[in-house]
């Protein structure tokens, strides 16, 4: 076999450190869904939004987040969920799972699967979607019944309190930083925008979509949230 020239090979070499970065080095689109448990527009766009980034590819050119804390309020130190105590027990679970499993690839099934729960049962039948998600219940438990659930809650609720412009519903997406308003639904096209790398096929049909102003539907902030961490 032809053996390479020692100046083809340095010029082979410093083509691939050109070329490389280019395709490699861009930058994934940030997608954080402000959200809580037991909302059916939260669910809804779980399933029917988010869900469909694991099967079209979108998925690889996103970094996913989700803050499962939404409406709820801090008071005296306290949680208050809007749909109440079961609510607050479910995003708690939620969020230990995304902080003991930090991959998407591993917590957002169990979200997933939570969110297609009867939601007058969900906080009873939430273990079931232990096993088919493929997550340990001990740790999830630990957390959850423990301090450390609540503290980590904490944080997702100091986080949400924090957003500029402050959220006035859920759920509440932003791309890479803006929030989209009425358009979270439109998500997929944001991302699509957004990267500028070699895109998903989805991404060519959805230049051909037209971009919808009225959501499905929204639980709404009812009330400005006096935090006391």
């Amino acid at each position: 076999m032809e053996k390479l020239a020692p100046a083809r090979c340095a010029f082979l070499l410093i083509l691939a450190l050109v070329v490389l970065p280019s395709v490699q080095g861009v930058e994934k689109v940030k997608v954080e869904l402000y959200s809580e448990a037991l909302c059916p527009y939260c669910a809804d766009f779980i399933i029917n939004y988010l869900n469909p980034f694991f099967n079209n590819g979108l998925i690889d050119i996103v970094e996913l987040r989700i803050i499962p804390y939404g409406n709820a309020r801090v008071l005296d130190g306290s949680l208050i969920c809007q749909h109440g105590p079961d609510e607050c027990e479910l995003n708690i679970i939620q969020t230990c799972a995304i902080r003991l499993w930090p991959k998407v690839t591993d917590w957002f099934p169990f979200i997933y699967c939570l969110e297609t729960l009867d939601r007058r049962t969900a906080a009873k039948n939430w273990k079931s979607c232990v096993h088919p998600s493929r997550l340990d219940l001990e740790p999830l438990i630990e957390c959850s019944a423990t301090p450390l659930g609540a503290k980590l809650e904490m944080e997702f609720a100091a986080e949400t309190d924090r957003l500029q412009p402050p959220h006035k519903y859920v759920p509440w997406v932003l791309v890479n930083g803006e929030p989209l308003m009425d358009n979270y639904e439109d998500v997929a096209s944001y991302v699509c925008k957004a990267y500028q790398g070699n895109k998903p096929a989805v991404c060519s049909r959805l230049e051909h979509e037209t971009i919808k102003t009225q959501p499905a539907g929204l639980c709404v902030r009812e009330y400005v949230s006096q935090a006391s961490y």
